[in-house]
């Protein structure tokens, strides 16, 4: 019998990622298009301004889009639904642009990031619905690894289809990865909990927040999480500064960040294949706290080959990190608002990096160095928030 289970286990499992990988790298395609397509029509600002509504909007659309999935017996299909919103609202941005007023486009962008959590939280939701608790931990290193893959491929397949193909093609490419996605979200498992539709819409989505607030390790690794993604938005915008300080051109910023993405899939890798016997709260910590390390060590970064070594520090703490946080809200995630927790998370996560960006585009102006130095105190200023609400709650 348990070879059955677990050969079911693996499958369903197969099948999940088989619809996770091509959807988050259509996702994270997305990002690197729409500032091409900006850039195309000789404003980056544009393209700036479009990914500033889909990334802004996220921070509505998640606990929207948790509460919906969390109603529903079957989130699979609400799940492709929101897929085919987010794949049309992005297939109308290309095709307008240009031919339609800015603030039309614009519009058009923020109502396809309401959308943007049923990728980056929605789809994580669902893996305890097929797989064991004994086999969490491993099975959520391996859903973080499709974000590792996407986060490394999606911007280089979209500059590369440009360059060879123009942004146009760039388009067609992602929409048609999300498409491909769609059977796969439409197949996952219904939900059989009893408590659905008890609550209103409303006091569904009030229900999520309250749980997360009220549940103290939920609560530590979401804030922890938020505060360290407003690190790395901030890391987005000082690696190609770091390139051009230290050989004279941003594009090397691309090298490094090529860099954290390999050494976080590898990470990742790793520890899906040899679980660690610390629990995942406190890899989370640990990976918190070396990533603050490699960004202080960038900081004083005075050749290449020093700021390649601690992003490749910066990335063995990275990938494990999420893979940490997905474990943890998968163990204390109720199953009837599952959904809410992991796109609140995901969406106040997307925001925070937003809000990173924004801040280090404009202090980075001023000295790099601090900037850098700022990113580190973000991280550690992490871990001292992990400690404090360890401390609250004795564990």
């Amino acid at each position: 019998m348990c070879n059955v289970n677990n050969k079911k286990i693996r499958y369903n499992l197969r099948h999940y990622l088989a619809g996770a990988l091509p959807a988050r790298l259509g996702d994270e395609m997305s990002g690197q298009t729409i500032l091409l397509i900006g850039m195309a029509g000789n404003s980056v600002k544009l393209g700036s301004t479009l990914l500033a509504g889909l990334t802004i909007s996220a921070a509505v659309g998640g606990p929207l889009l948790g509460a919906l999935l969390d109603r529903s017996r079957q989130p699979g299909k609400v799940l492709a639904s929101a897929i085919v919103l987010y794949a049309l609202g992005l297939a109308l941005i290309v095709a307008t642009l240009g031919n339609v007023p800015v603030f039309a486009s614009v519009g058009v962008a923020l109502c396809a990031g309401l959308c943007m959590p049923a990728i980056s939280g929605g789809w994580s939701s669902r893996l305890k619905s097929f797989v064991a608790d004994e086999y969490m931990t491993r099975a959520s290193a391996i859903d973080a690894t499709t974000f590792n893959v996407a986060g490394l491929a999606g911007p280089a397949l979209a500059g590369l289809i440009t360059a060879w193909m123009g942004v146009s093609w760039a388009a067609v490419v992602l929409i048609t990865l999300l498409v491909v996605a769609l059977p796969m979200a439409w197949r996952l498992p219904p939900r059989t909990d009893s408590r659905l539709h008890v609550l209103s819409f409303v006091q569904t989505i009030q229900a999520g927040f309250k749980i997360i607030l009220n549940n103290r390790r939920l609560l530590r690794i979401t804030l922890v999480s938020v505060v360290s993604y407003l690190g790395i938005g901030m890391l987005w915008v000082i690696v190609p500064l770091v390139g051009a300080k230290l050989l004279g051109n941003p594009g090397y910023g691309g090298v490094l960040m090529s860099v954290l993405s390999v050494s976080a899939l590898v990470a990742t890798v790793a520890y899906a294949k040899w679980p660690t016997q610390y629990s995942p709260d406190r890899v989370a910590f640990a990976s918190t706290v070396i990533l603050g390390l490699a960004m202080l060590a960038l900081a004083f970064a005075t050749n290449y080959a020093w700021a390649i070594i601690a992003m490749l520090v910066a990335g063995l703490a990275d990938g494990p990190q999420l893979a940490a946080i997905f474990a943890v809200r998968n163990r204390e995630a109720p199953e009837h608002a599952r959904s809410q927790v992991f796109t609140t998370g995901a969406s106040l996560k997307i925001t925070a990096a937003a809000i990173g960006t924004a801040v280090a585009g404009y202090t980075a102006g001023y000295s790099l160095e601090w900037t850098i130095v700022g990113a580190c105190a973000v991280q550690f200023a992490a871990m001292v928030l992990f400690m404090a609400l360890s401390k609250l709650s004795r564990v």
